[in-house]
Formats: structure tokens, sequence, C-alpha cells
């Protein structure tokens, strides 16, 4: 029987505290998140409680990093590879370790200061003393924050591909198959409108309507105001801007991603101009998004009916990955190649990123 799981935020407040946890409900018992804590005063403002919190899903870039990302864009480099030459069985690992940790990694890299990425991702398959090539179809990253469950789609979709092609075609389990090398395509996309993550974008679909109208509010110094406030303990915020602001987290023990209040001028939410808080991968300020339904905008979305794809039948209890699943339109256009043994590929233009910014081995061919 599987286990039915909720999550929520909330903040208990006592005579001289205020104090924000995160919580999963697991079969109606409700569990303290060990990571998503935190204490302020009674009467702190809420943006105190994220006072100098990062976390995984974010990136520092140093001067080095920056110079580094100009020269990818200067030189046109959009292939990375990405090689583990070590033992056979070691396939699983690699596979987790790439999924998991190095490719978003770099896509994190090179997101920033772009609006958009294009991912490709190829796995080279060793099977039955055969040589192939699977790769999935372009899929389009518009925020920092779908990196990871994009590459989890496009993971799943190639995994599933490549078990279904050798039990067929060479009667062997996946477990047969050997795979050390992958290939990244990553095109980067300069200019564009800011967007606000995946997760947050369905609940802004066109078919739901909006609590209120158009607000009138001055987005310059708003933006100006925010400036000077974030990050201070005792900064001010000009008290005729009548506003409510929310912001981004991420969960650490859960990857879980929700909004959570930053500033909050009134109770009205009807009537109050409410906005998120835009920031890139590096946490720096990109702009505002007026959020237009507040309640359904924060409303966690259950996962107590299913979605299914109608052109092939899966079924989705998220509908984040239902919308990635879409997108990328059921892995019908994923590819697969034979590659003769024989052959060698041979790239003269690469070089080796440096190790002292990446974790992994990634090698990336200029055009």
């Amino acid at each position: 029987m599987s286990r039915l799981s909720q999550s929520r935020f909330i903040f208990e407040m006592t005579e001289n505290t205020r104090t924000f946890r995160h919580q999963r409900k697991i079969n109606n018992q409700i569990i303290n998140c060990p990571t998503c804590h935190s204490l302020v005063g009674a009467n702190e403002p809420y943006s105190h409680h994220w006072l100098g919190n990062q976390d995984d899903q974010h990136i520092n870039l140093g001067l080095d990093e920056k110079k580094l990302l100009k020269r990818i864009e200067r030189e046109r480099i959009e292939t990375f590879f990405l090689c583990d030459e070590s033992a056979l069985d070691r396939t699983n690992e690699f596979l987790l370790q790439a999924g998991i940790e190095a490719i978003p990694q770099l896509l994190r890299f090179l997101i920033y200061e772009a609006s958009r990425l294009e991912l490709t991702v190829g796995f080279y398959v060793n099977v039955s003393k055969q040589h192939m090539y699977y790769e999935s179809t372009p899929v389009k990253i518009d925020h920092h924050l779908d990196i990871k469950e994009t590459v989890d789609m496009v993971f799943s979709i190639l995994l599933e591909k490549i078990s279904s092609f050798v039990l067929v075609q060479q009667r062997v389990p996946f477990e047969a198959c050997t795979i050390k090398r992958l290939k990244v395509n990553v095109k980067r996309q300069l200019q564009g409108q800011q967007q606000i993550p995946l997760q947050y974008r369905v609940k802004c679909d066109a078919r739901y309507p909006n609590t209120k109208n158009t607000t009138c509010v001055d987005l310059e110094l708003l933006s100006k105001s925010f400036r000077s406030y974030h990050g201070q303990r005792f900064g001010h915020f000009p008290a005729s801007l009548k506003v409510n602001l929310y912001c981004l987290r991420v969960c650490a023990s859960t990857k879980e991603l929700y909004a959570v209040p930053y500033l909050l001028r009134s109770e009205d939410v009807n009537t109050t101009p409410t906005f998120l808080i835009l920031t890139n991968v590096a946490g720096e300020f990109q702009g505002m998004h007026e959020i237009r339904n507040v309640r359904r905008f924060l409303k966690a979305d259950t996962k107590d009916h299913m979605l299914e794809c109608r052109q092939c039948k899966s079924h989705f209890a998220d509908r984040l990955q239902f919308a990635l699943h879409r997108q990328i339109d059921c892995g019908g256009g994923f590819m697969i190649w034979h590659i003769n043994p024989e052959s060698v590929e041979l790239y003269e233009n690469c070089f080796l990123l440096p190790k002292q910014y990446f974790k992994f081995a990634w090698f990336g061919i200029r055009n």
C-alpha cells in the first residue's frame, strides 16, 4: 500500500518568538523537517527567517568562473563529454552521479546570465559486443530551479528506452549494459523574459481565473527598495509600498520547492498587490513577478489523483512531472544509433573544465 504524503510550512507564534517549520504529513503522521527550521523575534519581518540561508540549488561564481563562462560563450562551446574509465561494473554508480550531481552542476553554471537552456543528453552504451548511442530530443529549461526535475525526467525516459531496446533486440536485461560515457549538448539563450519555475507556471495556467486586477505599483521603486532592504537585518522598506512579497525556498532534505512570505503588509490577499521575488542561480535579484491568484499560487498540489498522458497512457501524480513529460513528447523523438566498434571519435578542439570548480571531469568541445 502506497504512503500518502503531503507537505506544508507553518509559523508557530509565542509571546516573544516566531518559528518557521517545514512539515510533511505521511499517512496522517506529522513529521518536522530536520533542515527547514528558523526562529526569530515575534515582531521581526518575515525576511529575517531567510537571512544567510543558501541551498544547493544555487551557486557562487567568482571572477575566474565568470571568465570561464565568457570563454565558453565566445568560443561557442555547446557540447560536453563526461567519461568514466574505471571498472566495468560501475555503470549504475556512474549514471547516479551524472544525473544527481554532474549534469545539474554543469547546467547551473551554464544558466548563469542565460534566460533559457536547450538540453540534449546522449548515452554511449556497450552491450553484447555492440556499441550504440541513445540521444534525447532537445528540452527547454527556463529556470534554474527546473534543472533537477528536467534531468530526472530525461534520464528516466532514456533508461527506459535503453532497457526496452536491449531486451527486445539483444534479449538481455539493462544490467548487461555498460555505460562509461555520456554527451550533453547545451544551447544558451541569452535574451528573453525572466520566468518563474515550471512548478508555479503550471499553477498560473490561463484556465484558472485571476482574483484581482492588474495593480498600479511603481515597480521601479519596488525593485530599488528591495535591493536596499534585502539582506539587511535593520533595513527599511518604504511604508508607502503596500505590497506583500514572497520568495522561493528549496528544502535541503527533500528538495521540495515552496514559496514563503518575505514581507507582509496586509492580510487582505484579494486586494493587496502581491509579488514573487525573482533571483537567478547565483541568488542575484532579477525582478518581480506579480501573483494574481495568491491562494492558488500558495496551495500545495494534491497528489490524490492521477494525470494520464493521452498519447502514451502513462500516469503521473505530480503535475510538474506531467508537464515535463508532455514537453519531451513522451520520449517519442529519442534516437538510437549503432556505432561501428572499430570507429574512433577524435576531437581536436577540446579542453578540460577546471576541476577546482567542477567536481567531475567535463570536456568541452569547441565548434
